[in-house]
């Protein structure tokens, strides 16, 4: 049985219209300390001073100059670490607030720092996840991009289930995904349109949330599918 493309996306649609705080607010909010979190990213990582060598001698004629590899310290490094790690759990605040709107339940600016009461366990799987997809990506791309969409529903899985591993997560998410990983890639092209206009920063205070509730109809959906290990967790 297919879940419904067009009925989870408008559902998303109506959530957002009906949602107070409203979701593009809360959404411009977590798109706002993101920035912040990258623009910190960027400097402590020297990326935005060596774009700015990059275009000076661009435009003085210069156009093999190779800009020196930024030196990094401990304490560089550290910051870096942290202001990434950050930027995860603020995404997965985001996710957590996007579940609770979509099971009507009380949510609000605040859960987009409710990720950092699962830190550990978060951060381990998304290492998991990288290390899995990356080691199935030496094989060749599609295995790759399969892994990637096989382990697409762990995050939710954690979050509805705290008490379970990283590595119990991953592998529901599997079990959940079989059979099911064309008709996500589907559902991902569907917004393909609105992932290209999000080069106007006005429209990504929309897609994210749209996108974010639509993925998170999915998950749900699934979860009332037939499904032979999933019943045990909730």
């Amino acid at each position: 049985m297919n879940i419904n493309r067009a009925s989870i996306k408008q559902n998303a649609k109506t959530i957002i219209s009906d949602t107070r705080p409203n979701p593009i607010l809360v959404g411009l909010v977590y798109l706002a300390i993101a920035f912040v979190l990258d623009f910190f990213i960027n400097t402590v990582s020297g990326q935005y001073e060596m774009t700015k060598k990059i275009l000076e001698h661009y435009y003085a004629g210069d156009y093999n100059y190779v800009p020196p590899m930024p030196q990094y310290n401990l304490w560089s490094v550290s910051l870096l670490v942290a202001l990434a790690v950050m930027v995860i759990m603020i995404n997965v605040g985001f996710t957590i607030y996007c579940m609770n709107i979509c099971r009507f339940r009380r949510a609000g600016f605040g859960n987009l720092f409710d990720g950092f009461a699962i830190f550990g366990k978060v951060l381990w799987l998304h290492i998991l996840m990288f290390v899995l997809i990356y080691l199935w990506s030496l094989l060749l791309i599609v295995p790759g991009i399969i892994a990637f969409y096989r382990y697409r529903m762990a995050l939710y899985i954690m979050i509805d289930n705290p008490q379970l591993s990283a590595i119990e997560c991953i592998r529901e998410s599997k079990r959940m995904m079989n059979g099911r990983k064309e008709e996500l890639f589907m559902l991902d092209l569907s917004f393909l349109g609105w992932i290209l206009l999000t080069t106007f920063p006005f429209v990504i205070v929309w897609v994210k949330p749209y996108t974010e509730i639509t993925y998170v109809n999915y998950y749900l959906a699934l979860r009332h599918m037939p499904y032979t290990s999933y019943d045990r967790l909730v």
